[in-house]
C-alpha cells in the first residue's frame, strides 16, 4: 500500500523568496525548497496558471497512465497541441516530467514528478485541496 502523500503549493512574494536564498547561500546550504512543494509568487498567479484543463491531465496520467501525450490528449478528448502545451507548462512548473518512451516518433510519457495523489493549496487561512485519484 503506498502512502497519502500531497503536493503543496505555497505562496511566497519574489522578495522574501530572494532573501531566504540569500541567505541559504551564505550558510551553503544545498536546498532551500521544500520536498512536495511548489511556490507560487502569488494566488492569482497560480489560479492563472493551474487550468481546469491542467487539473484534468494530472488526473488522467494517475489513472490512465498514458504513454505519450498523443494518447493523453486521446483520453482527454482534446486537441494534441493543446495538450502538449499544457504538459510544457506542467513540466516547467515541477508537477510533471516528460520521459522519453524509446519509440521512433520520439514521444514523451507524461509522469508525475511527485508521488502524490492529492494537491493542497495553503493559504493563511484557508486550505482548498483538488483529489486527483487513486496513486500508482
Amino acid at each position: 500500500m503506498t502512502k497519502d502523500k500531497s503536493l503543496y503549493i505555497r505562496f511566497e512574494k519574489w522578495d522574501d523568496f530572494k532573501a531566504r536564498t540569500q541567505v541559504a547561500l551564505k550558510a551553503r546550504n544545498p536546498s532551500i525548497g521544500e520536498k512536495n512543494t511548489i511556490l507560487f509568487n502569488s494566488v492569482v498567479d497560480y489560479q492563472k496558471f493551474m487550468t481546469e484543463q491542467k487539473i484534468a491531465i494530472l488526473a488522467t496520467i494517475i489513472s490512465q497512465k498514458p504513454t505519450s501525450i498523443y494518447q493523453l490528449a486521446q483520453v482527454l478528448d482534446r486537441d494534441f497541441g493543446n495538450v502538449q502545451r499544457d504538459c510544457t507548462a506542467l513540466e516547467a512548473m515541477g508537477f510533471i516530467t516528460l520521459e522519453e518512451s524509446g519509440d521512433t516518433k520520439g514521444s514523451k510519457a507524461p509522469k508525475l514528478a511527485f508521488s502524490y495523489r492529492r494537491i493542497v493549496i495553503e493559504m493563511p487561512k484557508v486550505t482548498y485541496s483538488h483529489e486527483l485519484g487513486e496513486a500508482a
